[in-house]
Formats: structure tokens, sequence, C-alpha cells
């Protein structure tokens, strides 16, 4: 399966809304978005992860990878729209801990970001 990311502009936080799979194959088109973004300035980034079905240790790698970027840079890496069998899959992994999940809410003024 292919893998979309749209990009929204929030203000503060940029939002990459991932759909489909984050597997080995996929991975280079996510790593490039979010390098891409970070060399642009956009250092807050967060990563919505609602319209994924699946994830591997790679994804879970090259978002581990995005975090320290951004950080590296002053800004941070956050992730939303965690479900199923990817929400087990953090507990399992202890990626829970390292990454702060948020919800995005949608409103009239734009994206507004909530920590969980």
């Amino acid at each position: 399966m292919l893998l979309n990311v749209s990009v929204v502009d929030s203000g503060t936080w940029t939002i990459l809304r991932v759909a489909g799979e984050i597997d080995m194959a996929t991975c280079p088109d996510l790593r490039q978005q979010i390098v891409g973004q970070i060399q642009q300035g956009n250092t807050q980034l967060v990563i919505d992860l609602a319209s994924v079905e699946f994830i591997d240790s790679t994804g879970l790698g090259v978002l581990i990878g995005g975090l320290k970027r951004a950080r590296s840079q002053g800004g941070d890496l956050r992730v939303s729209g965690v479900h199923g069998r990817i929400e087990r899959l953090f507990e399992l992994t202890g990626l829970g801990d390292v990454l702060v999940i948020v919800d995005v809410d949608e409103n009239e003024g734009g994206p507004e970001l909530s920590t969980l």
C-alpha cells in the first residue's frame, strides 16, 4: 500500500497527516517529509496517525529519528491519532513514554493541540 502525507500548518505546529502503511517500503517517504519540514524551519511537528493502518519497527524508528532531529534543532515531534493496534504497539514498546501523544482538535481557527 502507498503512503500519503499531507501537510497542515497550524501556526506554531506543522501537522503531517499520514495515511496508509508505514513500513520498510514506505519509510523513506515519511522520513523525507519529516526531514524536509525541519530543513524548512518547521521544527514543531505533529505526526497524525489516525489514518495509518499499520506501522512496523522501521516506522517506529523513523518517528524516533524525527523526534531526535526536531529536538536537535530546538523543536519537538509529537504524535496524534494513536489508535487500536498502533496504540498497543506504543504501549508494548514504551514509545508512549517517549513520544508525547496529543489530540488535534479541528475548529474554525485551525487545528489546536491538547495533550492526552
